[in-house]
């Protein structure tokens, strides 16, 4: 069930499902060459996570976002992790050597550690589950906003003012939400 959950959530985060596509759990487990009772598990518990919608009688599908559905995960996440920033208790982001195979990884990474540094566990959960949701538009943003790692660097290389970072960050991305969903439902196939 674990490799099941593991393959079928990369898929999601890679935008390699296209939105509203429908999730066959019959179809997956001879993709994945497993049952249908652990796919079944693994779509109900991406179900939980948000990853995945339910719906009856439709069965499982790649959520569609509106336009106000994107804006409202991109300030929850400015949300969570202004709060993660806030209430630190450790050193908040020094620069983390790497490389990564794409900036939406970075980010990933970077909000990830900001939110380890609040002392609060929930806070950690709930980022890293708004970072997997985010995450396939997070793949196209370099196309819609030129996205750079520079935009990491300020948050990184921000202390006192790195509030203000996140919030523009979070603040350029929801005023191109409609390019990003566009873009989105053009760059996921389907299973």
């Amino acid at each position: 069930m674990e490799r099941s959950y593991s393959v079928l959530k990369q898929m999601l985060r890679d935008g390699r499902l296209a939105p509203g596509a429908r999730l066959e759990a019959n179809r997956i487990a001879g993709d994945l060459g497993v049952s249908m009772t652990p796919v079944r598990d693994v779509l109900h518990r991406l179900v939980g996570e948000r990853l995945v919608e339910a719906s009856s009688g439709e069965g499982f599908h790649v959520p569609r976002y509106s336009e106000a559905d994107l804006r409202d995960l991109y300030e929850w996440h400015s949300a969570l992790v202004s709060i993660a920033c806030r209430t630190a208790r450790a050193p908040l982001v020094q620069s983390e050597a790497g490389t990564f195979s794409s900036l939406a990884d970075r980010a990933d990474r970077l909000f990830e550690r900001l939110a380890a540094c609040a002392p609060n566990r929930e806070i950690h959960a709930a980022v890293a589950n708004v970072s997997d949701r985010l995450h396939p538009f997070r793949l196209v943003e370099p196309d819609v906003l030129g996205a750079s790692p520079a935009e990491l660097h300020e948050i990184e290389s921000a202390d006192a003012s790195i509030q203000q970072a996140i919030r523009r960050y979070h603040l350029r991305r929801m005023k191109f939400v409609s390019e990003l969903i566009r873009r989105r439902e053009h760059a996921g196939s389907s299973i």
